[in-house]
């Protein structure tokens, strides 16, 4: 590793969030473990490795590419891929042991076909929208649609899910949602149609709304230990640490410029350090001029913009920092701590796109 910047991810506090999470829902709750995105940043097969340690029941994936590099590894666990994947691709599932997510009509007669060409039954999630209006059917015409998946005989409704738009803000609708859902549910079991798996509750609705875990959960930004709402106190611990190390130190003048632009202009003398990282690291050009840094325990201020692979940082008269030092950008310190929630308050985001931008170009090392 010759470049000074590199991400610590510690697999045990993994384990102790998933095992809160597990706690809190009961034995009797499958847990999907959301790990899309390169687990949020975090790193798929490392991630992916201490989940199956610890006994998870499924995976949840983003897409087809993530589920067969989890499977050329030899993971035995359930994948769902939660996002729909085009028709022409449906064999793929077949081949390689993965579940799909069902949308729309013409992916499930694809994939029935090529079920019964391979003379298998091939298990399914069906996805239903009931306010996010992003996949699936409306859940008022999501009734006819499952009767009509129901009568294809090389595919199994195995699951059937939904998504929360606002769980964080507006429990009303979210309350709405869960209802509707759970009546659909019932309606169909009526006509002797039901699933193995049920669920809706994301990190949000695994904490805040127990009456939607009905009998599958799929938490993910909490198994990280990142709170997706200010308001959440679940205990789970942050395990990704973003660090990186001084490169130069020098003493500017007053009235001299940092960075590009020039929008730091030194008002006394000072001592600046240059960082090694920068927004093509993931690391948000939009903290230029008003991000802090850990360095030996203290708070810096960074100064002018934040540039492709550095970052300058003001460490004012401090003569005790070297070329050389840690510098904590995302993890905690002796005493303080930067977390993804406040960088994404601090610049108007969210602690998703804080962790899931951090480049796979960086190093990660797993802590055990």
């Amino acid at each position: 590793m010759f470049r000074a910047v590199w991400i610590e991810v510690d697999l045990k506090k993994l384990r102790r969030n998933y095992q809160r999470i597990k706690k809190y829902v009961g034995t009797n709750t499958k847990i999907i473990a959301t790990v899309k995105q390169s687990a949020y940043g975090h790193g798929l097969i490392p991630v992916a490795s201490e989940l199956s340690k610890a006994g998870v029941d499924f995976f949840g994936v983003g897409s087809l590419e993530e589920a067969i590099s989890l499977r050329e590894v030899g993971f035995k666990e359930g994948i769902l891929v939660l996002s729909a994947v085009l028709s022409k691709f449906a064999d793929q599932f077949i081949e390689h042991d993965v579940t799909p997510t069902v949308v729309d009509e013409k992916f499930a007669r694809e994939l029935d076909k090529k079920a019964r060409l391979s003379k298998v039954i091939k298990p399914v999630h069906v996805k239903i929208d009931t306010g996010m209006g992003r996949l699936g059917p409306y859940y008022k015409d999501a009734h006819k649609f499952i009767k009509s998946l129901s009568k294809l005989r090389n595919i199994s409704l195995d699951g059937i899910f939904t998504h929360f738009p606002v769980a964080d803000t507006d429990p009303e609708f979210t309350t709405y949602q869960i209802d509707i859902f759970n009546k659909l549910i019932l309606d169909l079991k009526k006509e002797k149609i039901s699933f193995k798996y049920q669920h809706c509750a994301n990190s949000l609705g695994t904490v805040n709304y127990p009456h939607s875990h009905f009998n599958t959960v799929r938490p993910g930004l909490i198994l990280y230990g990142i709170k997706p709402s200010v308001d959440i106190d679940f205990g789970a611990e942050p395990i990704l640490s973003l660090k990186s190390k001084i490169i130069f130190i020098k003493k500017i003048k007053k009235g001299m410029g940092v960075s590009y632009g020039r929008t730091y202009i030194a008002k006394k003398p000072t001592t600046v350090a240059t960082v090694a990282i920068g927004y093509a690291d993931g690391y948000p050009w939009s903290l230029s001029g008003c991000g802090k840094v850990i360095i030996k325990d203290s708070l810096f201020n960074l100064v002018g913009r934040v540039c492709m692979d550095h970052i300058i940082v003001d460490l004012g008269n401090r003569n005790d920092i070297k070329v050389g030092d840690e510098v904590i950008l995302i993890g905690k310190g002796k005493n303080l701590e930067i977390t993804a929630e406040s960088l994404a308050n601090q610049i108007g985001t969210i602690p998703y796109e804080v962790v899931s931008r951090l480049s796979h170009l960086i190093p990660r090392t797993y802590k055990k």
